[in-house]
Order: structure tokens, then C-alpha cells, then sequence
């Protein structure tokens, strides 16, 4: 038997727990009801909570019979191809599943036509059709050879989305603004200058730690994205394209707080996780008054910040990792814009001498 919160013999059943920014929240499942998460189960206030949820939930709900839309999409959702795809996406489309599913679980999937997926799409904003159309694929190609013959989501053709900038960069400003609000003692903090010195992904920073750097002064990981590794200076000496003033902001950070495995911890002193980070994160941002912000545009603020301080292409991917050179050309061709604009002979001969 499972031991609970309490650690004294038993874990009630139908609950679902979750941590988010180290608070954790404790559901009952089957209502969505929220039920105390600070106290044992075994507490009276929690059973009675426990038990007035369990009242609510009714008798169990019936299940559509094979061939319906809910039981071939249950089937997939339990399929090794699916379980094979990585915990983020299958979890993105696990949602579309249950949207798919709350259209119209009783119809028999092998009656489910072309204009049907279309229709479904035709009321969504570009970015949700396009997830949706993904989600259809999936099952639909699963689907062939076990309840129809062809796959009806061929030929449709996925929305244009509108090109944007993606994650807005970070100003010299907004890190300024940051560092006001946060002190250095501060888990945002920490988690801010960490990404803004070595511009990695968020799934990466989750995991970065002081066992990663070498003992030639490199902080070394290898990207989850693209597995590539990368190599940036810690204890080192420093490139004459990097502000040493950066490097020193992260190890004040560092070392106002305890020494963890990862850099970035939680208040019960786990490792955070990349998505419940992320969400963190921003909000850190908002409350520090900087809306719309997130981590991944510390990515490219570093990479903004090292072409202006004239480092080459090569350089700059080198440090945040970057596979294509197209993306950091054009933080490189924006900051020697800049230079052959600037008025200084000085400014004017370095934009000679750096990569086109």
C-alpha cells in the first residue's frame, strides 16, 4: 500500500497532485473539486472534504463502445507510436484528444469524412486549427487498417499563420528593471541571470548545475533540442565580446543561495521541471512589471547582446548553441546596422572587421 503526504500507511484514491512553483495542489479527479493540499489525509478537515467530493461525483460514467471516436482515441493515447512522442508534445495533443473527443464521442470513427475535420477546423484561430489538424492526423493514421480503409485528413492543408518575431528580447532596461525587483537572494533571480549569461533554452537551464562545469572553466551541457553541446566560460578568463559584469551578477546569485544539484530549485529544494519552470518564469517577469516577456527571449537577448558587442556569427552560435547560422546572421546583420549608423571612428572600424 502506497504511503501519502502523511507517510503513515495509505493514499486515498481518485485524487490528482500536481506542483507548480513549489505549491502543490491536490484535486479530486473525477469532480475537479480542490481539496486542501497542506495537511495529511488522514486529517479530519481533509476526509471531510474527501467525502463531501466523493458525494458529488454520481455513479461512474458509461464508456461509448468500440469503433466510436472515444475508444479509438483512447486506443491511440495507450499506442506505443504515441507513447513514443516526448512528454511535452504528447501532452499537447492529449488535450486536442479531449477536444476531439467532446464533439462527439459516440460517432463511429469509420464515418468521420474530410468535411468533418474541416469543420472542426474552420472556427479556430490559425495557431489551435493547426495543433487540431495534428491531433486528427495522429489518430486518423492509427486509425487506418483497423476501423477504415483511408486516412481523411489527406489533403487538408494546415492554416497560414501569420510570421511574427516569436519571444520579444529583453532590453538592457527590462534586465535592469528585473534586477530591481528581484534581489539576488531571490530563486528569480538566479534563474534570470542564469539564462541571460549562458542564452540556453529553458529545458536546458532546468538542468544546469555546478557538477557541469569543468575543470578548465567551461560550463558544458548538451542541448535536449537539438543534442548538440555546448561549452560557456564560468570560471574562466572571458572573450573580449562579453561584459564581465553579467558573469558576476549569476555568481552573486549562486552563491546567496544553498548549493543544489541545479541551479534552479524549487522552494522544497527540487529540481524545477521545464514547463512548470517556464510558467514560473513569466510570471516573475509580469510581476516585475515587464508583460509579455519570457525566458526564451533572455535567449536572444544574449545572442542580441554579444553580435553588438562585436562578435562574429561563428561566435555567437558557439555560445547559445545555435545549429543554423541564419537566425544569429540576422542579430549579426541588425548590430552592424547599427555600427556603420554610429558616429564614432571607432565603432566605424570595428563594423569593418566582423563577418558580413
Amino acid at each position: 500500500m502506497r504511503h501519502g503526504r502523511s507517510g503513515r500507511g495509505f493514499r486515498l484514491k481518485g485524487l490528482k497532485r500536481y506542483r507548480v512553483g513549489g505549491i502543490e495542489y491536490v484535486y479530486h479527479r473525477r469532480t475537479g473539486v480542490k481539496l486542501p493540499a497542506d495537511i495529511p489525509e488522514t486529517d479530519p478537515v481533509f476526509l471531510e472534504a474527501y467525502m463531501a467530493a466523493e458525494a458529488m461525483k454520481g455513479p461512474p460514467q458509461r464508456r461509448n463502445g468500440p469503433g466510436s471516436v472515444e475508444a479509438v482515441l483512447e486506443s491511440c493515447r495507450r499506442s506505443p507510436g504515441f507513447r513514443a512522442l516526448s512528454p511535452a508534445y504528447r501532452a499537447q495533443m492529449g488535450q486536442q484528444f479531449k477536444k476531439i473527443v467532446g464533439k462527439g464521442a459516440a460517432v463511429p470513427f469509420s464515418q468521420i469524412q474530410r468535411r468533418h475535420i474541416e469543420s472542426d477546423l474552420r472556427d479556430l484561430a490559425p495557431h489551435a486549427a493547426t495543433k487540431r489538424l495534428k491531433a486528427w492526423r495522429i489518430v486518423c493514421r492509427f486509425a487506418v487498417g483497423m476501423v477504415r480503409d483511408n486516412d481523411p485528413t489527406e489533403g487538408i492543408k494546415a492554416p497560414s499563420v501569420p510570421k511574427t518575431d516569436g519571444h520579444t528580447p529583453w532590453t538592457t532596461a527590462d534586465i535592469a528593471a528585473f534586477r530591481d525587483h528581484w534581489p539576488v537572494d531571490t530563486a528569480q533571480r538566479l534563474a534570470m541571470e542564469l539564462i541571460y549569461w549562458t542564452g540556453a533554452r529553458m529545458a536546458d537551464a532546468v538542468r544546469l548545475g555546478p557538477g557541469m562545469a569543468d575543470a578548465a572553466g567551461w560550463l558544458c551541457f548538451v542541448q535536449k533540442k537539438t543534442k548538440g553541446p555546448v561549452a560557456v566560460p564560468f570560471t574562466r578568463g572571458l572573450p573580449v565580446f562579453v561584459d564581465p559584469s553579467d558573469l558576476a551578477h549569476l555568481k552573486a546569485a549562486i552563491r546567496a543561495q544553498p548549493k543544489h544539484m541545479t541551479f534552479m530549485v524549487t522552494a522544497h529544494g527540487h529540481s524545477r521541471s521545464e514547463k512548470a519552470a517556464s510558467a514560473w518564469f513569466s510570471k516573475a517577469a509580469r510581476t516585475a512589471g515587464l508583460i509579455g516577456k519570457t525566458g526564451h527571449g533572455l535567449r536572444k537577448s544574449r545572442a542580441i547582446v554579444l553580435a553588438e558587442a562585436g562578435a562574429t556569427t561563428h561566435q555567437i552560435a558557439a555560445w547559445t548553441g545555435h545549429e543554423s547560422l541564419s537566425e544569429v546572421e540576422h542579430y549579426s546583420r541588425a548590430a552592424q546596422k547599427r555600427r556603420l549608423l554610429s558616429g564614432t571612428d571607432g565603432e566605424q572600424k570595428l563594423s569593418k572587421t566582423q563577418d558580413p
